[in-house]
């Protein structure tokens, strides 16, 4: 079968395309370090890398509600922490006001002392978080606590927000105000009507109380420590995640840069060939022949 000046042509013009779009395709690689940069390098490894950008996504959503779960159950935990200390000195204060030897004007003394504590703890109790009440449920915007005379009535409510921190895993932000302090307010008012009245009997009775208000108070301690535990485990899993899918990525994605400049090489070679013997075909034939 006989080859026609413009069929070498035709085949010189066909190779002389592939090796520059092979040329294209290398460049990019060598340039970006990466072996896939657009859809039409390879559509299976680009499916691959549009599911990794979904997951990568997904983690970075769950680690910013990791960060800001953190930070609001943080200010919780410092404050009643510190809510734990005040009462116990509350108490010990209001066992001093028992005492038999102290005077009614001692007691009046003492009694300005656990006010004082007292109005500590409600400053806690209204504690903020980028501006948010973190005791008030989900009535965020208006302090829960406020004190009228010595009782402190709660204005928040029970709704308290969670947020998603992994594939079917959430996380209260907080625990409501009234299960932590309205013990601690009943035992604190009732200990200040003893002392005011200067009952011994009823300045007793009250300390009783506060069994119950240092229960609920652990209670919602231990609430939000559990919930901190969980966000530090799931801190460490989200990071060993990141890294897993990061790796994925390169393996799908990063060109092995001494390949690349091997290959580079080649194509740069094959096309300075190509491209000389062109020139020859060309030297040898005329217009006429070429064009068939």
């Amino acid at each position: 079968m006989r080859v026609t000046q413009s069929e070498i042509y035709r085949n010189f013009v066909a190779d002389l395309e592939k090796l520059n779009s092979n040329l294209g395709s290398i460049s990019r690689q060598f340039s970006s370090g990466k072996k896939v940069t657009r859809l039409s390098d390879s559509p299976s490894a680009s499916a691959v890398l549009v599911s990794l950008s979904k997951q990568q996504s997904d983690l970075e959503y769950h680690r910013l509600n990791v960060d800001a779960a953190s930070l609001f159950l943080t200010v919780a935990d410092s404050a009643l922490n510190e809510v734990n200390n005040l009462l116990t000195s509350v108490h010990t204060k209001g066992s001093q006001a028992a005492s038999e030897i102290l005077t009614a004007e001692g007691r009046a003394a003492v009694g300005s002392e656990i006010r004082a504590m007292r109005d500590q703890i409600v400053s806690l109790a209204n504690s903020q978080a980028r501006g948010h009440y973190i005791f008030a449920g989900s009535a965020v915007t208006s302090a829960p606590f406020v004190r009228s005379g010595d009782a402190v009535t709660y204005h928040g409510n029970e709704e308290v927000s969670s947020v998603v921190i992994g594939d079917g895993l959430e996380v209260r932000q907080g625990v409501p105000g009234s299960n932590a302090f309205d013990s601690v307010f009943r035992a604190i008012e009732g200990l200040l009507d003893g002392i005011d009245s200067d009952d011994l009997s009823a300045i007793k009775a009250s300390l009783d109380q506060f069994s119950s208000a240092f229960s609920d108070l652990g209670q919602a301690r231990g609430q939000v420590g559990a919930n901190l535990g969980l966000l530090r485990n799931v801190t460490v899993e989200l990071e060993s995640q990141k890294v897993g899918l990061k790796e994925q990525r390169g393996l799908v994605e990063d060109a092995n840069m001494a390949e690349v400049v091997v290959r580079l090489k080649e194509i740069e070679t094959a096309l300075q060939t190509t491209v000389a013997a062109g020139g020859s075909i060309l030297q040898q034939s005329n217009l006429f022949d070429i064009l068939g």
